[in-house]
């Protein structure tokens, strides 16, 4: 696969998780967090398992099995921290703290790869991050401790992009690591679901089409695509393509749930997509001086 390709999957995964904002939001309103969250990835193993078994019929090396516990465990953190500090804090600074892994990305490969970034990825970062901000409502309101989780989710979710994209270009396993992921999910959010919140039928009953939407579509498809594209696109580029979501959620809750968006949240889309054309445009340069990447 091309860059440019892995780089369109890319923004794929980010329209889908930007409609998957919509039925989290929806989702949550019958069950917890860790019931919601366990639930959607039991749904994605499902999906992937059949796959994924195909790549399980290779041979794995030890170091490759032992990194997928922390990215587990990163991953986890993520999804189930973002839900649990959307219970606390605002919608306005969720949606910019969360974006933040799109800085972290580029700081953590300097210390994993001990190579810097390009400066092209810093200035689509710097862009991406003002965009997130002035789609948020140009401010933040005062700290709660919610805003504290969010933040540590979108640490999470940096290291989770880290981790995925060392081990896909390692092991060429994206539907195994997919399904890896996803089992390490389901287990313990309904474990601990079956003990802190309502879950029964009833509550995932009233809850199964946005959890058909983000189990199926955004975990199973979306996640998964992720691990395939990011055996050839740098981290640092993936998080800032896929931070994209932030605007597609934006245009889902416009065209969907009829919400107008203000003069300023529409130049922070703009300053989004423009982030996104930058590091294309870097992608496209690379691939012209080399055709066969």
């Amino acid at each position: 696969m091309s860059r440019l390709r892995a780089d369109a999957l890319l923004l794929l995964v980010a329209v889908i998780w930007g409609f998957a904002f919509i039925a989290q939001k929806a989702g949550m309103q019958s069950l917890g967090p860790f019931g919601f969250g366990g639930g959607r990835f039991l749904l994605s193993f499902l999906v992937v398992l059949p796959f994924a078994m195909r790549e399980v019929r290779k041979v794995i090396d030890r170091r490759a099995l032992v990194l997928c516990v922390p990215l587990c465990i990163a991953f986890f953190g993520g999804v189930i921290l973002q839900q649990l500090g959307l219970q606390t804090t605002s919608v306005t600074n969720a949606g910019f703290l969360t974006g933040l892994y799109v800085i972290f990305t580029p700081l953590l490969a300097l210390v994993f790869y001990r190579k810097a970034p390009g400066p092209t990825v810093w200035v689509a970062c710097a862009m991406a991050c003002a965009g997130t901000f002035l789609l948020s409502g140009g401010r933040l309101d005062a700290f709660v401790a919610g805003d504290w989780l969010i933040m540590a989710s979108a640490i999470c979710f940096a290291v989770q992009i880290m981790l995925l994209g060392y081990l896909v270009q390692r092991t060429g396993r994206p539907l195994f690591l997919a399904c890896v992921q996803y089992a390490f999910c389901a287990i313990v959010g309904l474990s601990v679901a079956a003990f802190t919140e309502p879950l029964n039928f009833a509550a995932i009953a009233d809850s199964w089409l946005p959890l058909l939407y983000a189990g199926v579509i955004s975990g199973g498809i979306a996640y998964t695509l992720q691990g395939v594209a990011q055996q050839y696109a740098p981290p640092s580029d993936a998080a800032i393509i896929m931070s994209a979501e932030a605007l597609f959620a934006a245009l889902a809750a416009a065209v969907i749930l009829h919400e107008r968006l203000t003069p300023m949240a529409w130049a922070g889309c703009g300053l989004l997509f423009s982030a996104v054309l930058v590091v294309e445009a870097a992608a496209y340069l690379v691939a012209k001086r080399n055709p066969f990447r």
